[in-house]
């Protein structure tokens, strides 16, 4: 069966007249004026987007769109679109159908902004017609994280995970819905915005960064997108996805059915769109399934991996505590027990021996103190009333904390002399952080054994 081709509204001019346009401003830049001077081709319009090859009819401003089953970055403004966005709007609700449209957000690196907010970060926006409302974009900074949101539709998630897998990774922006202050000579006149807008892509913080916003009258499903999203992208999955979940009709009327029409099928293609719906959702729930074990994993691993990697004081205390006890350790915090830092940090207990653990964080290189401190506490240990016996002390270092992890030193202690004065006075020294069952068990008498162990 001949397919054909689905008409969509496009709130631009052709390629052609755009053609026109920037010969026009090669030619004469300074005799066209400011307004067509700086007017640059929207990404809608490129000459690289092979329409037909995709299955759509571009009605472009100056067409008739009463029969358009989508609208892609309509305008409000008049002679630029809005008539066309209007008769789109109207042959929709005409229908019973909903009207789809996307509405990129935001200049492209090449555009013009011939505004700019001098109170704060540029504030894009999205102007919605036949209401007084709108969609503020601001700024987020790079490396947000975001993420997809829970409980959206099949096609929206679609779309989130399409957005959030292109790569490179867009601009995002923190989506808003707001209304309009008029002013006359009869005062302020405060307009309210309409419509909801339902989160698809969030920050961590819950701010959307890419949405639907629903009409009031329940006609226009409106997606708002970042503008560096390629239309490739966003027309593949209007054809794929959203049409076929939001106006089926549409792609019976181009002959699309074979595909979307379960009365058509035969029992093989019932088969196997069904198992590969089943595919999907066992897909979806997999993936649900492990982004919250990651979410749990990565909450328990924080903590220990902040404190270690960047901690000082109690904070590393609890993070070595933390690695002890999950290797099998005993430990018990001498501060706690003895009332305030009377001796070492550590009291650590495995097959039947026992050690002092002195914790320490250096901004820069090792301390040599800290050796000296635990060497200190290790003779006073044996004066404290009901002291356990100790086999002997291990010093644990996390150093050069200015540096990144991968750049610190992998040696704690360098100096020679320092070194020479160890060996010197028979105490051993390892690398090795913390003691292996071997170490802990060896029933080697010789003291004191003092390990130096080298955090992260």
């Amino acid at each position: 069966m001949t397919q054909l081709p689905i008409a969509v509204h496009i709130g631009s001019e052709a390629p052609e007249q755009w053609e026109e346009l920037e010969e026009r401003q090669r030619r004469n830049n300074g005799d066209l004026g400011r307004h067509l001077s700086e007017k640059r081709r929207p990404s809608v319009a490129s000459p690289d987007l092979d329409w037909p090859a995709m299955g759509f009819e571009p009605r472009w401003v100056g067409l008739d769109t009463a029969d358009c089953s989508a609208a892609l970055q309509p305008s409000i403004f008049s002679g630029q679109g809005a008539d066309e966005f209007n008769r789109f709007r109207q042959g929709a609700e005409g229908r019973g159908e909903v009207a789809l449209v996307i509405s990129p957000i935001g200049e492209p690196q090449d555009g013009s902004r011939n505004t700019d907010n001098i109170f704060g970060p540029p504030v894009d926006s999205v102007l919605i017609g036949r209401t007084q409302t709108s969609v503020a974009g601001q700024r987020i900074g790079q490396g947000a994280r975001i993420r997809v949101v829970d409980k959206v539709g099949d096609a929206d998630r679609e779309l989130a995970l399409r957005v959030l897998n292109w790569n490179p990774t867009p601009t995002w922006r923190s989506l808003s819905l707001i209304g309009t202050t008029l002013e006359s000579v009869h005062g302020q006149e405060q307009h309210a915005p309409e419509g909801t807008l339902l989160p698809i892509l969030e920050t961590e913080l819950g701010e959307p960064v890419v949405a639907v916003w629903l009409s009031r009258d329940g006609v226009e499903r409106r997606y708002i997108v970042p503008v560096e999203v390629p239309w490739k992208l966003l027309l593949s999955w209007l054809l794929e996805k959203a049409m076929p979940e939001f106006v089926p009709d549409t792609l019976r009327r181009a002959r699309r059915v074979m595909a979307f029409d379960e009365y058509l099928m035969t029992r093989s293609e019932r088969d196997a769109r069904s198992a590969l719906t089943a595919l999907d959702a066992d897909y979806a729930a997999r993936r649900r399934q492990l982004e919250t074990q990651l979410k749990v994993a990565e909450s328990a691993a924080a903590a220990t991996r902040e404190g270690l990697l960047y901690g000082t004081g109690q904070q590393l205390v609890a993070a070595v505590t933390s690695v002890f006890e999950y290797a099998g350790v005993d430990v018990i915090n001498l501060d706690e027990e003895l009332g305030g830092t009377k001796n070492a940090d550590l009291l650590c207990a495995h097959g039947g021996t026992s050690l002092l653990v002195e914790v320490k964080a250096a901004t820069g290189s090792a301390p040599e103190r800290a050796y000296q401190d635990l060497v200190r506490h290790m003779r006073e240990w044996t004066t404290l009333p009901g002291a356990t016996p100790i086999r002997g002390g291990v010093l644990v270092i996390s150093h050069d904390l200015r540096a990144i992890p991968h750049e610190r030193n992998a040696s704690p202690y360098t100096r020679p002399e320092f070194l020479n004065n160890i060996f010197g006075n028979e105490l051993e020294m390892s690398n090795g952080c913390p003691l292996s069952s071997q170490e802990w068990n060896s029933g080697d008498s010789r003291a004191p054994r003092i390990p130096v162990g080298r955090v992260a």
